[in-house]
C-alpha cells in the first residue's frame, strides 16, 4: 500500500492528542510531588517537573522508536527527509531536545537576564528567598550567578540598551512560532519548529484520501489569514512598546516597597502560608486570605483557587494591598 504525506488536519489532531496525554502526565507528577514535598517546594520545582514529564513521554515513545499516542490515533508514522525509513536515533534525540529542553532553557535565561537588567540589586534582594530554597546546585541558581556576572560587566547605558533587546527577543520568539504555524497551514510540512530542525516528516498509512486536496486548500486559506493577523499584531506591539516600558517602570516602584511597611505586631499574622516566611507585598484573594504577591500569583498560574479554603477565582481578582500594615 503506497504511503502519502500526512495532511494538516492529521498533524494537528496528532499534536492535540499528544498534548492531552502530556498534560495528564504533568498533572499527575505535580500532584504526586506536591503531596510528598509540600506546596512550597512544588512552587520552586514545578517547571522542572513538567520538563521531566515531557522528556519521559517522548523518551518512551519517539526516542524508543515507537509511535506516540497521538500518531497512533491518526495512523501516521515518522520518516526522515528521504521518506524511506524512520528517523535515526540522533534525529529523534535532537527533536526531543529542541521540543522540550531548549524552550525551557531559553525561558530561564531570558527571564533571568530581564530581571537582572531591570532590578539590579533590588531584584536580587527580592528573590533571595527563592535562591536559598532552590539550593546552590539548582539550575536557577547557576543561571542567576551567570547573569549577575555578565550584567555586572555592563555599564548603566548598556544595561538600558539591553533591556529592550531582551524584551524584543522574548516577543520575537512568540511571533516566530506564530509565523511558523502560518507557514505550516500553507505548506503542510512541519507543525513544530523542533521537527523542522530535526528534519522529521510524517506519512499516513491509510492510503490516499479523495478529500485531501480540499483539506489542504482550506488550510492554505487559513494560513494566509494567519499571516495577515500576524502582521496586524506586530504593528500593534510596536505601537504599544512605549506603554509597556512605562507600565514596567511604574510596577517596579511599588513592587519593591520596603518590607517594614508590611510588618505587623503579630509574627503569625505577617507570615505567608505558602513560603512560610515574612509576607512581602501583601495580596488578598477574594475570600480574604493574605499571601505574598509572588507566591499567590505563581500558585494561580497552576491552580485558580485559594490555597487555604479552595475557593475558585480568576487571577485578575487578586488585590494588591499598597501601604498595608
Amino acid at each position: 500500500m503506497p504511503l502519502a504525506p500526512a495532511n494538516q488536519s492529521q498533524l494537528i489532531r496528532s499534536s492535540q492528542k499528544d498534548e492531552y496525554y502530556q498534560t495528564f502526565l504533568r498533572n499527575s507528577a505535580n500532584e504526586a510531588f506536591q503531596t510528598i514535598a509540600g506546596s512550597k517546594r512544588w512552587l520552586d520545582w514545578r517547571k522542572e517537573i513538567e520538563l521531566l514529564s515531557d522528556i519521559i513521554y517522548y523518551g518512551l515513545t519517539t526516542f524508543s522508536g515507537y509511535q506516540t499516542l497521538g500518531e497512533e490515533y491518526v495512523s501516521i508514522i515518522q520518516v526522515d527527509p528521504t521518506k524511506r525509513q524512520i528517523p535515526s536515533r540522533a534525529r529523534r534525540g535532537l527533536f526531543i531536545l529542541c521540543n522540550a529542553l531548549l524552550p525551557y532553557l531559553l525561558d530561564k535565561v531570558l527571564v533571568s537576564l530581564e530581571n537582572e537588567l531591570e532590578g539590579g540589586q533590588e531584584s536580587r534582594t527580592g528573590i533571595s528567598r527563592r535562591q536559598a530554597a532552590s539550593g546552590q546546585w539548582s539550575l536557577e541558581y547557576c543561571l542567576r550567578r551567570w547573569t549577575e556576572r555578565t550584567v555586572g560587566l555592563l555599564s548603566e547605558p548598556q544595561r538600558r540598551a539591553c533591556l529592550p533587546a531582551v524584551f524584543v527577543l522574548r516577543q520575537g520568539l512568540t511571533l516566530l512560532h506564530r509565523l511558523h504555524v502560518a507557514l505550516f497551514y500553507i505548506s503542510g510540512s512541519f507543525y513544530h519548529l523542533s521537527r523542522r530542525v530535526a528534519g522529521i516528516r510524517y506519512l499516513r498509512v491509510m492510503g490516499l484520501n479523495s478529500d485531501d486536496g480540499t483539506i489542504r486548500s482550506s488550510y492554505r486559506l487559513l494560513g494566509f489569514v494567519s499571516l495577515l493577523q500576524l502582521l496586524l499584531t506586530l504593528c500593534l506591539q510596536l505601537n504599544n512598546f512605549r506603554q509597556r516600558q512605562r507600565a514596567r517602570q511604574e510596577w517596579k516602584l511599588y513592587r519593591n516597597l520596603s518590607p517594614q511597611r508590611t510588618q505587623s505586631s503579630s509574627p503569625r499574622a505577617a507570615s505567608c502560608i505558602l513560603c512560610l516566611e515574612e509576607r512581602r507585598h501583601s495580596t488578598s484573594t477574594p475570600c480574604g486570605h493574605l499571601f505574598c504577591w509572588e507566591c499567590i500569583t505563581e500558585w494561580c498560574n497552576t491552580k485558580a483557587e485559594c490555597p487555604l479554603c479552595r475557593e475558585k477565582f480568576q487571577p485578575h481578582r487578586l488585590v494588591y494591598l499598597r501601604n498595608y500594615s
